[in-house]
């Protein structure tokens, strides 16, 4: 009972501070759009990386589908905020390709296979608190820190070979990037009703895999091998934003990011009981999305 009505009475005094110097209280940005994204990684013949120096490679491409994003900050002083953000994509659409090397460099392939992955999604977390360095009447740039989470769950299918009522192809690998990230955000005024925004985000990440390649006897089910590695991700963004009126605008927006990994382990899990461990030599993922919404500022 005391929790709750400390926690009532800090937000009343800050809901006094926010209306003394008209800084909202909170801000709630629900957004909807369309996902791209392209993922690839491979391993190498030993855990030296070589015998060849790529075996195996999986690309995942033009992974697409309807994206939905909120975003809520609560500001608890005119330069002090904390807040948190979340984007979910349900793939519609792409497709995929395994290829194995029996030479270095991609050389002397042994196998080439293209897949369906029209399946899956896609989801992205961050937490983070920030401060404003420069606040204007015409522009703000402030500076945040805090801790990301990028999660994929995607597919290998074969839509032509589908035979119902048997065993079929569906190949699972899911990916997790997870660290702490930071950057710069900021506007500027074009007119009374008219802004633009950016955002510029880096992201130390620890980047965790596991699949299970179903249709392989030899492989041990449902986790057939999994993957680790460090890496990073840089995310820029850019929006225009347009004030209906004191607590509601609207916006679109664009955004890129580019994230990769390190060399790392890859860890084979046989049926014998066996376990293979060889060099991961790194994952690679890109993501453009494109997005139009509200901004509710309270």
């Amino acid at each position: 009972m005391r929790c709750l009505l400390s926690a009532a009475v800090i937000m009343f005094s800050v809901g006094i501070a926010k209306a003394q110097d008209h800084t909202p209280l909170l801000e709630f940005a629900p957004s909807g759009g369309y996902q791209f994204t392209d993922l690839h990684w491979s391993i190498a013949g030993n855990t030296s990386g070589q015998s060849p120096n790529v075996l195996s490679e999986v690309k995942w491409r033009k992974l697409s589908g309807p994206l939905f994003n909120g975003r809520l900050q609560l500001n608890l002083h005119e330069r002090l905020f904390i807040g948190g953000e979340l984007a979910i994509c349900q793939v519609r659409s792409g497709t995929a390709t395994d290829l194995d090397y029996a030479g270095d460099d991609r050389q002397q392939p042994t196998y080439n296979v293209q897949f369906d992955s029209d399946e899956g999604h896609t989801n992205a977390y961050r937490f983070y608190g920030g401060y404003n360095l420069l606040v204007n009447k015409k522009y703000r740039l402030d500076v945040f820190a805090g801790y990301a989470i990028n999660k994929e769950f995607l597919f290998l299918l074969k839509h032509d070979e589908y035979v119902p009522g048997q065993r079929n192809l569906r190949s699972t690998y899911h990916t997790s990037w997870k660290g702490i990230s930071g950057g710069l955000s900021g506007f500027y005024q074009i007119t009374p009703r008219l802004q633009v925004a950016g955002e510029l985000q880096y992201s130390q990440l620890n980047y965790t895999a596991s699949a299970d390649w179903n249709l392989v006897a030899a492989f041990q089910h449902p986790v057939s091998f999994r993957q680790h590695a460090k890496g990073f991700d840089i995310k820029t963004s850019l929006s225009a934003i347009y004030r209906l009126n004191r607590w509601l605008s609207l916006s679109v927006a664009g955004a890129y990011s580019h994230a990769e990994t390190g060399s790392g382990i890859d860890e084979l899990f046989l049926d014998s009981g066996d376990i293979q461990t060889t060099r991961f030599n790194g994952a690679f993922r890109y993501v453009k999305t494109i997005t139009a919404g509200m901004l509710i500022q309270l």
